[in-house]
């Protein structure tokens, strides 16, 4: 531990004891907590004050929020690796996309323990959705004792078709759960995995090009996809109109997946039964948005996934051993292609 002595950790982020949790698992690492000042994870829109900018100048290694991290890295001259706490990274690519690169890693928030998170959201919104546990709720506020409609008449999760699209470790996560319910899981992914990279609890694979046919199979159509330049819009236009008869889809991916009008008219026009999203292209969702109030919609507030503070100090104390033994980082933006 002589070389991590020598070290500091700078950490500049909302999320709640992750400063205090990475100090006790490096107890011989000197941790400089920099608290944003005045904000809480629900805030979207940040300024950068000059105090803060000052006092993580000397920073070599930064844990921080991905937004932080855009608007401060040309200003730390000395970093030479930061470690994001999301596992979205578009609002980093979009920002230097006509930037000069970062010339130090920048690595995403990945873990088991977040992809299971996604994976309980998926299989306890469609349980809740099957069974009516809302109406359930309605009926008990009324005092109301009913066997009816889909409260009593529901279907199994093994009577389901599930869809994932995207296959990266979180849509392996989700499909592994589901398939612990003896689902019928098929997978969507850019190109062939290989055999290494297959995820056994998928029963049949789909590829670019073939997302008409595979709306065709799915009862839920689960969105995992990161945002990127070829799958922005990818469920727009009319390719709902191929979906199966009473299909739902499930958003915990991006919200730019399908536009607010693309989805509104694949739901009044019957071409999906319901839409369960947790992201949006514009969050937090406007009041305005008529997807508060559509009949066919349910909404959370982009709290599938969050990053726990042991979840995320975990991954950057992985990743900051491997940095102290000039080992690149895992998981690292790749530009090239978006993510």
């Amino acid at each position: 531990m002589a070389a991590l002595a020598r070290r500091h950790v700078y950490v500049f982020s909302v999320v709640p004891r992750l400063a205090q949790l990475v100090q006790e698992a490096l107890p011989d690492v000197q941790v400089i907590d920099v608290k944003p000042e005045g904000r809480t994870a629900g805030q979207y829109k940040k300024t950068i004050f000059t105090e803060e900018i000052e006092r993580l100048k000397e920073a070599e290694v930064l844990l921080a929020d991905n937004n932080f991290i855009a608007e401060i890295t040309h200003l730390l001259p000395n970093l030479k690796w930061a470690q994001g706490t999301w596992a979205g990274v578009e609002g980093l690519i979009d920002f230097f996309r006509d930037k000069p690169k970062p010339n130090f890693p920048i690595s995403r928030m990945v873990g088991d323990s977040f992809s299971l998170l996604m994976a309980e959201y998926t299989v306890g919104r469609i349980i809740i959705h099957e069974r009516d546990w809302f109406e359930s709720h309605q009926n008990q506020m009324k005092s109301l004792w009913l066997h009816e409609k889909k409260i009593h008449y529901y279907r199994s999760l093994q009577d389901l078709v599930v869809g994932i699209l995207g296959m990266g470790n979180i849509g392996k996560e989700v499909a592994r759960c589901l398939k612990a319910f003896r689902c019928t899981v098929h997978g969507y992914s850019r190109s062939i995995p290989t055999d290494e990279n297959r995820c056994s609890s998928v029963d049949k694979y789909w590829h670019t090009g073939e997302l008409p046919s595979l709306l065709k199979e799915c009862d839920y159509v689960v969105n995992i996809m990161p945002s990127t330049p070829e799958t922005r819009g990818m469920l727009g236009g009319d390719v709902l109109k191929n979906a199966k008869e009473g299909a739902v889809l499930i958003n915990i991916g991006r919200g730019d997946l399908i536009s607010e009008t693309d989805l509104i008219r694949s739901l009044d026009s019957g071409w999906l039964s319901g839409a369960i999203l947790d992201v949006f292209a514009k969050e937090p969702l406007p009041s305005e948005s008529p997807l508060w109030k559509h009949p066919k919609v349910e909404i959370t507030p982009h709290t599938a996934g969050t990053s726990r503070p042991e979840d995320v100090t975990k991954t950057f104390i992985n990743n900051y051993k491997r940095f102290c033994q000039g080992l690149p980082a895992l998981c690292p933006i790749d530009w090239s292609i978006g993510y």
